[in-house]
């Protein structure tokens, strides 16, 4: 059985982000954290999912 504690920070928005991954969205850059799917490109800063630029 396996005790330890969730360590990541922003459970939702890892969620959501790991949604995005499932849906086709790829990884272009980690830091800042930088996801794109076809010309549309979201930024994530400070916890947020900051926009979608088409």
């Amino acid at each position: 059985m396996n005790t330890q504690k969730e360590q990541r920070y922003l459970p939702a928005l890892r969620a959501h982000i790991d949604q995005m991954l499932n849906n086709g969205w790829k990884i272009i850059s980690r830091s800042p954290l930088k996801l794109s799917s076809g010309r549309r490109t979201c930024l994530v800063m400070h916890g947020m999912l900051i926009g979608e630029v088409d």
